[in-house]
């Protein structure tokens, strides 16, 4: 049986916010070597412009035109 975990340890005000530099901030830190900010005071999280690239191509062909438009659409959780 696989023990990995891949939660991350939560600490507070480990890193100032880079939006208005609050110390309002848990910072979590993964063991694969890399960390997520998130601001308490202005609601910054470092993961939202990573989940803004996610989208969806739906595969559409335009009418008269062989290229296929390319929606981008955003994942609300």
């Amino acid at each position: 049986m696989d023990d990995t975990n891949y939660d991350a340890e939560g600490i507070a005000g480990l890193e100032p916010c880079p939006e208005c530099t609050s110390e309002q901030t848990v910072t979590y830190v993964y063991r694969e070597g890399f960390r997520e900010v998130e601001c308490h005071t202005c609601g910054y999280s470092s993961e939202a412009e990573e989940i803004g690239r996610l989208t969806r191509y739906r595969g559409d062909l335009a009418e008269g035109s062989r290229l296929a438009p390319i929606p981008l659409k955003k994942i609300e959780a």
